[in-house]
């Protein structure tokens, strides 16, 4: 069963769930047919001026390998229910329901599984579902730590081995990952209803890497019209020839994206100088991966991956989800590295740029949740559901409690997961995979806070004009963009808070840049709440006095607002200077989730996790003098 478990990584061994089931009953969640009656037609309201709406693009259901073997058998039908509202019996008897449906979403669940896992899970008169490790799968009697083992015993394998102790052979392999791409295609088609929720077409292309690191990447699609079979690290020999394969295979009208993720967990190689396997990249290959990735998912459950404290470019408010400590020795794991981070990253893509016909790393931000209990955009809650006490501790929590951590074990560092928000001119597929493409997206760690960046000839007092939006598209560009001007641009950012979450404490700007060869930061609190003005001397925010009490978790303190703008221009700017623009917005601090099931069971707070939290959101950047 070599490759069957190719796709369990940290989550499924951690969100066990309780009881095992009938290895001859098939859920009818599980089977997931397309809905019959087909979704009645609206008009589909249009915003020239574009309009904020709130996905997930990183969602697994019982269809991934690893999301079933931990115990979900809730597949695609119940996920998109859950995104558009319903209420939703998760899988450790919890029931969970978005209290604002989302606007779109993305199935990407793990395109190496496709060979076995509807085969053994789904299709009684399959040659394979009578054999005795699709027995086991189904009964949930597979021992996870030697599942993690087999399935890390050839990480780094490239491609990564076929099933054949389960599908027998190439033919058989791939007529079952095909079946399995069409039936995710039909699914999505079926739910998709333009102008009220976006069904977005996608997969997870998940490889491996040794010490349970990973180079993950989701796989987004604008229409129906898609690749002949899901791209997998079964098919690729290293990241160019996933790129290559995959721009070949979107041939016209196919148009397509990637989106990697956790790059806290590639070990730094997901943005290294060379490929995986140490050969070097062409100018074509940069140009190909810069023409299909364009966004980074820059926070989700299983860490941050913006920034972290002594790890390359970064400042204080970077220890936020971070996972990993820095890495002591050039070749160590588990670690984390500079070219894991989006900051490094985008800085490294400015020295290439220089060097190179492109800079290859001009990277829009979104956030997303990388659930694997078909719960998409459940951020908002409290204590993730996923992650929920029932009578007093949670299903899946009380088999961590077991390794005698305090709280949550393992899971105290994950985080509830983020959000993706574009601005569009529809809920459609068209004009949100439209918003993707150019980048004009921001991402959450969970918030619904709204977030505008544009740049250019503007005004200084932007947000006191007639019609602000407006005049910032006709004299400026918004974020994702390359600057237009070359004489001292003007910045202009805006946020709304959540309606159900907490006011906002302060925006920041980040820049980035290279002179002289050399990489620079700078990090701006450019507007503070209630009256709060910047330090002229460190540029920073008096601290908000705005607090939470944390054995009720019941906010204190005055401070904060529930609208943030400001116009900005960066004293130093140069027209020569290649250098990015980001915004970071930062909320007033909540209860973690750990605090509150701490609190929830009676149990002391866990040392080595913060007791609160800023939740934040990022923009996408903005670049000057950048190729």
């Amino acid at each position: 069963m070599r490759n069957l478990t190719g796709t369990i990584g940290l989550i499924g061994l951690y969100l066990l769930l309780n009881g095992c089931s009938d290895p001859d009953k098939v859920p009818e969640t599980h089977i997931s047919k397309p809905p019959t009656a087909a979704a009645p037609t609206v008009v589909v309201e249009r915003f020239p001026l574009r309009t904020a709406l709130f996905g997930d693009l990183h969602v697994h259901t019982s269809w991934s390998t690893d999301a079933y073997a931990g115990g979900n058998r809730l597949g695609p039908n119940t996920a998109y229910r859950f995104a558009k509202g319903d209420k939703v019996e998760l899988q450790n008897g919890t029931e969970a329901q978005l209290p604002t449906p989302l606007d779109f979403v993305a199935l990407t669940d793990h395109a190496e599984g496709f060979e076995v896992n509807f085969a053994c899970t789904m299709l009684p008169d399959s040659p394979e579902f009578d054999l005795p490790q699709c027995r086991d799968m189904r009964s949930g009697e597979l021992d996870m730590a030697t599942m993690l083992k087999q399935a890390f015993a050839t990480a780094g394998e490239r491609p990564q081995p076929h099933s054949y102790d389960i599908c027998t052979d190439d033919a058989q392999c791939q007529a079952n990952a095909l079946d399995t791409w069409q039936r995710v295609q039909a699914v999505a088609n079926a739910h998709d209803e333009p102008g009220q929720f976006t069904a977005l077409i996608g997969y997870e292309f998940s490889s491996l890497l040794t010490e349970m690191g990973m180079l993950h990447r989701n796989v987004i699609f604008r229409g129906s019209d898609v690749i002949p079979h899901a791209i997998s690290s079964i098919d690729v020999r290293n990241q160019k020839d996933f790129f290559e394969q995959l721009d070949a295979a979107c041939a016209p009208p196919c148009e397509v994206l990637t989106i990697p993720h956790n790059t806290n967990y590639s070990w730094g190689l997901t943005f290294s100088r060379t490929d995986e396997d140490g050969s070097a990249y062409s100018d074509k290959d940069l140009e190909r991966r810069s023409r299909i990735e364009r966004l980074f998912e820059v926070t989700q459950q299983k860490g941050n991956s913006e920034c972290q404290i002594s790890v390359g470019a970064s400042d204080e408010d970077c220890n936020f989800g971070n996972m990993f400590p820095p890495c002591e020795e050039a070749d160590d794991r588990r670690c984390a590295r500079e070219s894991s981070f989006l900051r490094n990253v985008l800085l490294d893509g400015i020295s290439l740029g220089t060097e190179r016909p492109i800079n290859p790393y001009k990277l829009g931000v979104i956030g997303s949740t990388d659930t694997h209990t078909s719960d998409p955009g459940n951020t908002r809650n409290g204590i993730p559901p996923r992650f929920k006490p029932a009578e007093g501790i949670g299903i899946a929590v009380n088999r961590i409690m077991e390794l005698d951590h305090p709280v949550a074990g393992p899971l105290r560092r994950f985080l509830p997961g983020g959000l993706a928000g574009v601005w569009a001119k529809a809920n459609t597929r068209a004009d949100i995979f439209d918003a993707l493409q150019r980048r004009e997206t921001f991402g959450t760690s969970g918030s619904r806070m709204r977030i505008r960046f544009f740049g250019g000839n503007l005004p200084e007092d932007v947000g006191n004009q007639d019609d602000p939006i407006a005049l910032a598209y006709k004299n400026g560009v918004p974020m994702g963009s390359d600057l237009t001007v070359t004489d001292a641009p003007r910045f202009w950012i805006w946020a709304i808070q959540d309606p159900a979450g907490p006011p906002l404490d302060r925006i920041q700007i980040i820049k980035g840049w290279v002179e002289n060869g050399e990489q620079h930061q700078r990090v701006w609190d450019v507007v503070c709440s209630s009256g709060r003005t910047p330090d002229k001397q460190s540029g920073k925010c008096p601290k908000t006095t705005a607090d939470v009490d944390l054995s009720s978790c019941e906010p204190t303190g005055k401070q904060g607002a529930p609208e943030l703008e400001v116009t900005f221009s960066d004293p130093d700017y140069s027209a020569e200077q290649p250098a990015f623009y980001y915004a970071r917005v930062l909320e007033n601090p909540i209860c973690s989730w750990t605090t509150l099931l701490a609190n929830s069971s009676g149990r002391d707070l866990p040392e080595d996790v913060s007791a609160t939290v800023q939740e934040r959101g990022w923009s996408s950047p903005i670049w000057s003098a950048s190729r």
